[in-house]
């Protein structure tokens, strides 16, 4: 089983390094959007980049649809091994943040996270939402401050969901409510680290400082 578990980790880093928004990017001018605007990529950028609402939400739609596909996949092979779905989880939102194809840079993994969690366990997409929603509004309105406090929050709540709760909303089997709490927190981290950079600078330019 350990092969196959590295056969499942690189498969789904793989596919989290299907580049939507660089190959959209290409296609339509040529472009690289390494270069452009917030050098993200991902499917914000490639909108406040375009303006065009229709392909930056098929791009999200896309790489929602990698971190479904994977994870589906997988719970279809093994069903009852969550490590396979975990590994497979990580790997391709790893993927996605850290593009080897691309020099090592990626998206900020929201979308690939969202479709993971849309096979294995919806209600905390619902959670973050919430989480990102009240951190926007109450703290500075700004995205990545909003979503840094969703991934914060969202972890929290997951290790004070009681076991039965978690066991049964997760929708593939699981060895203990542990295991989910930890994929969470894992997932979480990575969606975090990846918005420290443009915290760092909204906080620069906007007036922030150690003497405030």
């Amino acid at each position: 089983m350990s092969v196959g578990l590295f056969v499942i980790g690189v498969v789904a880093y793989v596919v989290g390094c299907i580049p939507t928004a660089w190959i959209v990017m290409k296609l339509r001018n040529g472009a690289d959007i390494r270069m452009e605007g917030s050098g993200n990529v991902g499917a914000r950028n490639f909108y406040e980049l375009t303006g065009k609402k229709v392909l930056s939400t098929l791009i999200a739609v896309i790489d929602a649809a990698k971190g479904a596909a994977i994870i589906a996949a997988v719970t279809w092979h093994y069903p009852d091994q969550f490590l396979a779905a975990a590994i497979a989880a990580t790997c391709v939102v790893i993927g996605h943040n850290w593009n080897v194809v691309l020099g090592g840079k990626g998206g900020r993994g929201l979308a690939t996270a969202l479709g993971v969690f849309a096979i294995l366990n919806p209600v905390f997409i619902v959670i973050w939402a919430i989480a990102y929603v009240t951190g926007y509004y109450v703290i500075r309105r700004n995205i990545h401050i909003a979503t840094i406090v969703a991934c914060i929050g969202t972890a929290l709540l997951a290790w004070s969901t009681p076991d039965t709760a978690m066991t049964v909303t997760t929708r593939i089997v699981l060895p203990d409510a542990t295991s989910m709490r930890v994929l969470i927190a894992a997932i979480c981290f990575l969606l975090f680290v990846r918005q420290i950079e443009p915290v760092r600078e909204f906080l620069s330019t906007s007036g922030f400082s150690d003497d405030e």
